[in-house]
């Protein structure tokens, strides 16, 4: 007996479980042969698994065809048989065009100019299936003005015969939404000025979301903090409260470089090497301050340091102070101090103007006509752009623009001169895919005089301006150069690159040389940082190539 009760209930519950994973059918139709055959051609979704399914997909039907312009359409009938449900419809007529009548600054907004009729209405006339689009983007127009809550619809719709409409567009705009508050999650200690001029979003500014989103993205141009998640908005009745997901970053670098080459005479090793210390927002201010020295080969000596201060009092402008002093063995001393002030104009632009007094000093007793002291004061314009991309550990900067510009005038013991001095270095990374890149960049700098001193004559050559010559060993009057690599990414952590540099510099006899360098480096992520080896070799036109004067650079970059 209990035997016969148990199967019993398991046919039962077969039975039941059968009926709820049965398919569903849908089939839509219209007793009208032409109305039928459109149904057929737009088509729609058959089998579901539930009726809560069904039920969106004829929902989702009935507003394709209404967007097509049959909007008298009706549902006649709909009848349920087992798993099948039917559909009976009838489409009406369709209307192919519409007359939208409004305020002609709701047209304005989305850049349409519209008709005016005689009675001083404005309407813009267009096909029915163009409605939709126009009216989302009508409410994305309005969210972007303030009005984050604002619909768009249509009312009055009445034929106007030969298969045209006439509406009016409802707008219902709610409360216009300012930003109330901009806080900052996860950095607190965020420099609140940055928010206000380098990302330039400000409380009681119209709130627009999209606006916000594409100004965040700029964050990414900071060293010393990123953005973790998407900026979020929090409404209230009577307040927008903005939030932007923040972290700060390690953003202080030491850069350490030696190089090494043989003697001419001895055959024995010379070394040569720079260090640089980069501090960056180490008091929340967003203030770096750069501490260079540098020791060439020919007992050339480079001290630098350079202090910047972004938006001063809270005030959209910014300072940088620089001393530099170069002092060439025995011969001569220069040192050069400018001050500039710099307006950021995008995320990316920086204008800086600026006033900058070199002084040079003969260290001999008796100065001959090549090295004779003088003082220079020039003006000075200068325009960065600067495109960073910190996702990418190993080539973290893509693009870079650097112009400057001065007009000076030299001071010696027995004349004035007037003296223009320009320079141009740009450089970027064109991706051929994941693996495949190829950096170039170009620099080219000049000195305008009539006469010149060998004291104040530019100075280049080495790792960071044509490789495989000694650093700071060629003087020149005005160069150009330029800089290439070919560079394959082996892993994430790893690269192999190409060298070759060309370019040309004017000796202070004005005589013209050209210049070639051409060797190869490896790049590699270390647990301390990017370890950098190069090997290249330089060369003037028409020298013999000789392999032992190959110069091997060795540099650390690593960020605390």
């Amino acid at each position: 007996m209990q035997i016969k009760l148990f199967l019993s209930v398991l046919v039962v519950l077969a039975f039941f479980n059968n009926a709820e994973a049965q398919t569903l059918k849908l089939k839509i139709e219209s007793s009208n042969y032409k109305e039928n055959n459109l149904v057929e051609s737009i088509g729609y979704i058959e089998s579901f698994e539930s009726y809560d399914l069904l039920e969106q997909e004829i929902q989702s039907f009935k507003k394709t065809i209404y967007n097509l312009g049959y909007i008298e359409l009706k549902v006649e009938k709909v009848s349920k048989l087992n798993s099948i449900t039917s559909v009976q419809i009838k489409l009406g007529d369709k209307y192919e065009l519409i007359n939208l009548y409004a305020n002609k600054d709701i047209f304005e907004l989305i850049g349409i100019t519209p008709k005016q009729t005689y009675d001083s209405l404005f309407y813009y006339r267009l096909k029915f299936d163009k409605v939709e689009g126009l009216m989302n983007k009508l409410t994305k127009a309005l969210s972007n003005s303030g009005y984050p809550f604002a619909s768009v619809s249509m009312d009055a719709i009445v034929p106007l015969g030969n298969n045209q409409l006439k509406a009016n567009l409802k707008i219902v705009s709610k409360q216009a939404r300012m930003i109330n508050s901009i806080e900052i999650k996860g950095y607190d200690d965020f420099p609140k000025s940055f928010i206000n001029y380098f990302l330039k979003i400000k409380k009681n500014d119209p709130f627009n979301l999209e606006e916000i989103q594409n100004k965040t993205k700029s964050l990414d141009q900071l060293v010393f903090a990123e953005q973790i998640r998407p900026a979020e908005v929090l409404f209230t009745k009577d307040s927008t409260n903005l939030y932007l997901n923040m972290s700060k970053n390690k953003s202080n670098r030491f850069d350490g470089f030696l190089g090494f080459s043989s003697k001419e005479n001895s055959g024995g090793l010379k070394v040569n090497g720079y260090l640089l210390l980069k501090l960056i927002n180490n008091l929340n201010y967003g203030e770096s301050f750069v501490l260079n020295y540098r020791n060439d080969e020919n007992n050339l000596k480079t001290f630098d340091i350079k202090l910047t201060l972004p938006y001063l009092l809270g005030s959209p402008i910014g300072s940088e102070l620089n001393l530099n002093i170069f002092k060439r063995d025995s011969t001569f001393t220069t040192n050069e101090q400018s001050v500039n002030l710099f307006y950021q104009l995008k995320a990316k632009h920086r204008l800086h103007m600026g006033f900058k007094v070199s002084r040079s000093n003969s260290l001999e007793s008796d100065q001959s006509n090549e090295v004779i002291d003088y003082e220079t004061k020039a003006i000075e314009m200068h325009y960065n752009f600067m495109d960073r991309t910190p996702q990418n550990l190993l080539f973290p900067i893509k693009s870079l623009i650097e112009i400057r510009l001065s007009r000076a005038k030299r001071k010696t013991s027995s004349r004035d001169e007037n003296q223009n001095n320009y320079s141009i270095r740009a450089n970027h990374i064109f991706n051929i895919n994941a693996s495949n890149s190829i950096y170039a960049g170009i620099e080219s700098q000049g000195l305008l005089s009539k006469y010149y001193l060998n004291n104040e004559l530019l100075r280049f050559g080495g790792i960071k301006t044509i490789r495989g010559f000694e650093e700071n060993s060629i003087n020149a009057r005005a160069y150009g150069l330029i800089n290439s690599e070919y560079r394959l990414i082996l892993s994430q952590s790893l690269y192999i690159h190409s060298i070759i540099d060309a370019g040309y510099f004017e000796t202070n006899t004005e005589s013209l040389q050209k210049i070639f360098g051409i060797g190869f480096g490896v790049g590699l992520i270390t647990k301390t940082g990017l370890l950098k080896f190069n090997i290249a070799n330089g060369q003037t036109e028409g020298q013999t190539f000789k392999f032992s004067n190959s110069k091997v650079n060795l540099s650390l970059t690593a960020d605390f």
